[in-house]
């Protein structure tokens, strides 16, 4: 009974306060309808879909494998080629570098002699790009501008340059690698020049033969395991030195034929709610104001 009377007089305060609801409802609906038409600019989306390689792929136990089921690889990476690509994306140096190399700083018309535009210039980029990782395991990379021709070509670059990025982590371990059977391959191509030479010289000095079949041995194992280090280095030199991408693209960006942002429907239906429902608010808080100073009057 107290919620039906409480109901009855919320009615009551909205039928009395009609005029001014009304008014103002409509005033903030067109407002809203101006404001969104005329300052709020079209948003065009670009996205683009790929899956990060399995780097396993370009390993040299991969590239040299005497047979095709040698060794049993995913053809796409794991969930920690995700995460490291998806790391990658948000660093400062590839968000920076996109900064600078489309000259947003001026596109978003900021000054750049102020102190601050460095800083709004990338808190707006951030705020129209968007790195995710969808249901079926691929990346999606998204990027929101007013145009639809450079909001592509950046989406597009944006992924060459996390594949550059992320090429250059893959192949550092291996150029050390390549940088360590160097030494190993210099320090055996010593030792067998040193053998040859010491044998040679042993000779002339008339040795027993089997003092000469030892180091005769010993070179032979030496000439064996540089021919093998050798083999190793010119392998793991293939790998470095292979053209591959991190990246498979199932998806390139391209301009979007019509605007994702602002929905402007929406945000004049929304601004045109809260309004009422704050008159409405305003009205039950002004009439139950003067019922109470009405009541303190008359007490």
């Amino acid at each position: 009974m107290e919620q039906s009377n409480d109901l009855i007089r919320l009615i009551q305060i909205i039928s009395k306060w009609r005029k001014p609801l009304i008014v103002v409802t409509v005033i903030v609906a067109i407002a809203a309808c101006i404001f969104t038409w005329f300052f709020m600019p079209n948003y065009y989306k670009s996205t683009v879909n790929f899956y990060p390689s399995n780097p396993i792929m370009t390993d040299r136990q991969v590239l040299f494998s005497q047979s095709s089921g040698e060794i049993e690889i995913e053809y796409f990476g794991s969930a920690s080629d995700v995460d490291r690509i998806l790391t990658i994306a948000n660093t400062s140096g590839i968000i920076d570098y996109i900064i600078n190399k489309y000259h947003l700083m001026e596109h978003y018309g900021y000054d750049s002699t102020k102190e601050m535009s460095r800083y709004n210039t990338k808190k707006e980029f951030l705020s129209n790009y968007s790195t995710i990782e969808t249901e079926y395991g691929a990346i999606e990379i998204s990027i929101w501008d007013q145009d639809k021709n450079l909001a592509s070509e950046m989406a597009n670059h944006l992924v060459e340059t996390i594949d550059n990025h992320n090429k250059d982590m893959l192949l550092r371990d291996k150029k050390l690698v390549v940088e360590t059977f160097k030494s190993q391959v210099a320090e055996k191509d010593a030792l067998v020049a040193k053998l040859t030479d010491s044998i040679s010289a042993i000779k002339k000095t008339g040795v027993s033969p089997e003092v000469l079949m030892v180091l005769d041995g010993k070179l032979a194992a030496a000439v064996e395991d540089l021919n093998n280090n050798k083999k190793i280095l010119e392998q793991n030199q293939t790998s470095v030195n292979t053209d591959f991408s991190t990246v498979h693209i199932t998806e390139a960006a391209y301009p979007a034929i019509r605007k994702d942002k602002p929905v402007r429907s929406l945000i004049v239906i929304g601004v045109t709610i809260g309004a009422f429902f704050f008159m409405v608010i305003l009205a039950v808080l002004t009439e139950n104001y003067r019922k109470i100073k009405n009541q303190i009057k008359n007490a």
